[in-house]
């Protein structure tokens, strides 16, 4: 019996101390969307977006690190989740940024869609009109 009186305390304080909690803190979430809204702000040079342009691979590079002219406070600039957020947020951005050539292809390819879709409603309509006035 006083085996059985040990071994329940001792059982107890083993499953209190397996159990881990698996969470994040507050301030990471809020440093993390900090790094997101200042990340919209930033923008690569012509001569930087070239060489990115070249390999779009590297989100380490460089070229996204935030600088005090990017952050709301210049204290966040050695907190290394802010860092990696602000990093990530604007290789995503740069990365979907397009040039003038792709809106330019766009709205031909769109346009010429459009004037298709005319030129059969049109072709159809005159289709139908002629054949309408043979049945009379």
């Amino acid at each position: 019996m006083t085996m059985l009186k040990c071994l329940l305390p001792c059982l107890l304080l083993m499953c209190l101390c397996a159990v881990r909690a698996q969470g994040q803190s507050a301030g990471t979430d809020s440093v993390a969307k900090m790094a997101a809204a200042d990340a919209k702000k930033f923008r690569l040079d012509r001569a930087d977006l070239r060489k990115f342009r070249k390999d779009r691979r590297n989100s380490g590079s460089d070229y996204f690190k935030p600088s005090a002219a990017y952050a709301r406070d210049s204290t966040l600039l050695k907190d290394s989740v802010y860092v990696t957020a602000f990093r990530q947020a604007a290789y995503n951005k740069t990365r979907k940024r397009r040039t003038v050539l792709h809106y330019a292809w766009v709205s031909v390819a769109v346009s010429v869609g459009v004037m298709d879709a005319v030129y059969v409603v049109l072709l159809v309509g005159v289709f139908v009109t002629g054949h309408a006035a043979n049945l009379r």
